[in-house]
């Protein structure tokens, strides 16, 4: 498996890879796939202003991705990023997802971001303990913040600090 940086012509695997995770679950909230020529303008949008990376299997396919964005618009939360991690539903618990974690945390403290913020479903148990276990840290709970698949659902914050 590489890690490298997301190129522009990854958007199309990183298009499969999300879908999975609109349509199936409620990991994301976003309740309609983006059609792909706006996924890849968003995508390239982030990775022209924050680390981007994708995971690629040894035959050269991608099989995971990760980023950091914006947290809030306002200046004063410029040094806070918002984490974000994708692995194809075929290759979960093979490492993707710590090792896309492990280098883009590298990179944040190479761009000087101070603090990593995820948003969690509380009910996704296997990425609170991934957070975890890469040492962030519950923030807080909001409850019953979103609605999909039918029921409302709560988020909570976890965060890491990279001072």
């Amino acid at each position: 498996m590489i890690i490298r940086p997301f190129e522009r012509d990854d958007s199309s695997a990183c298009h499969s890879i999300y879908r999975h995770y609109v349509e199936n679950t409620v990991i994301t909230f976003e309740e309609q796939m983006p059609p792909e020529p706006e996924f890849e303008e968003r995508l390239r949008l982030i990775a022209s202003r924050y680390p981007f990376l994708v995971a690629e299997s040894d035959g050269g396919a991608v099989i995971g991705y990760a980023y950091l964005d914006a947290f809030n618009a306002r200046s004063a939360y410029r040094y806070t990023a918002d984490l974000s991690i994708y692995v194809d539903k075929n290759f979960l618990h093979k490492n993707a997802g710590s090792r896309l974690y492990r280098e883009l945390e590298t990179k944040a403290r190479q761009s000087g971001i101070h603090s990593i913020v995820s948003i969690i479903t509380a009910e996704n148990e296997r990425s609170l303990r991934f957070h975890e276990q890469m040492g962030f840290r519950c923030a807080g709970e909001l409850k019953n913040a979103g609605f999909k698949c039918g029921r409302w659902l709560s988020v909570k914050y976890y965060q890491k600090s990279l001072a």
